[in-house]
């Protein structure tokens, strides 16, 4: 198998990587160990590992500095400096990739790990073949050590390609469009993305604005500015470990919820007015009125009724139906009648 051609001209310089495995850890190293571990263990060989320590307590370093001694030279540690939240996933991964000099960018969350040995060889055999901008294969999810048993991310999309009558090229992916992303239900994990390098640099990497779904939206962004070809593998390639609520090491336990509703909607937002592709400012459009609608069921389940009709209101404009109309009315008279309440 060839590896990756060097982007520098001179032949004096060794050939870049393949790969760059992109691995982003704070104040976990025994699941870092793990996630490294599955890494090392990939058959092909043409990769580069790239580890981004986001501020980690000096207690954890020892542990770090032992775990990244099975890679040897294969791997580079940068530590970043300590901050109290952190500097989060998407500045990380960029400052990672920054580092990188592979022709693809791989991405494995610290807290997750690959399954399957064969996951990068199968990649540069399909990119070889039909060099693509993105790679997307499935993962499985687990929650507290047991598997869901429910298809998620991309899981429905080659039985909905195989019902169609398509046929997967010989290496077994699917060679893909946004009109068959966009339908799917879920989104390509970054456990299971494969990028290539120039396309992640035109988009800009990831949104440092963005600390909850920063993976959905720069999936988005990624099938939205794809020149070339998107292969899809129903390979099943990782294990991705549900956060424990009860935990805050994870972002996705660390927000409150509405927090991470404001996130998603400054995603949907960037969609909505700047997708190149009209399908991706539609799609942003009803995924922006479907977010408001929680927004404000949340709201009035915390009885902050002002709070709940504001943003029905704003549903309301997104997604209109008559029964989101009458539940908006129903609002609006909580927050009247809260405000006289108050002025009495």
């Amino acid at each position: 198998m060839r590896g990756a051609k060097p982007r520098d001209s001179d032949s004096r310089s060794p050939p870049l990587p393949f790969f760059s495995v992109i691995l982003a850890t704070r104040d976990r190293p025994a699941l870092f160990a793990e996630a490294l571990d599955s890494v090392l263990a990939q058959s092909f060989q043409d990769y580069e590992i790239v580890v981004v320590d986001d501020g980690s307590a000096p207690e954890h370093r020892v542990d770090y500095d032992a775990v990244l001694a099975r890679a040897g030279e294969r791997a580079t540690l940068h530590r970043l400096v300590h901050r109290a939240n952190g500097h989060g996933q998407s500045y990380s991964l960029n400052f990672g990739v920054s580092k990188a000099s592979g022709t693809y960018i791989a991405i494995l969350d610290d807290d997750d790990f690959w399954t399957d040995p064969g996951h990068l060889a199968r990649a540069a055999a399909a990119l070889e073949a039909t060099p693509a901008d993105l790679y997307m294969t499935n993962q499985r999810p687990y929650r507290q050590g047991v598997p869901v048993e429910r298809p998620h991310w991309l899981g429905t999309l080659a039985p909905r390609l195989v019902a169609e009558g398509r046929k997967p090229l010989a290496d077994g992916c699917f060679e893909v469009t946004l009109a068959d992303l966009i339908p799917t239900e879920g989104f390509c994990h970054v456990n299971c993305l494969i990028v290539r390098r120039a396309l992640w640099d035109s988009i800009g990497g990831m949104d440092e604005g963005i600390r909850w779904e920063c993976d959905r939206d720069l999936y988005v962004r990624l099938i939205d500015h794809s020149t070339l070809p998107m292969l899809h593998h129903p390979a099943v390639t990782a294990r991705h470990n549900i956060p424990d609520p009860a935990k805050t090491t994870n972002m996705t336990t660390a927000l409150p919820m509405l927090l991470k509703r404001l996130h998603q909607l400054r995603a949907l937002d960037k969609a909505a007015l700047f997708g190149r592709h009209r399908m991706i400012r539609e799609e942003a459009r009803v995924e922006r009125g479907y977010t408001l609608k929680k927004m404000s069921e949340e709201l009035a389940g915390a009885g902050d009724w002002p709070a709940a009709a504001h943003y029905a209101r704003a549903a309301l404009g997104a997604a209109p139906t008559p029964g989101w109309l009458a539940l908006t009315a129903w609002y609006e008279t909580r927050s009247l009648a809260s405000r006289l309440g108050l002025r009495r």
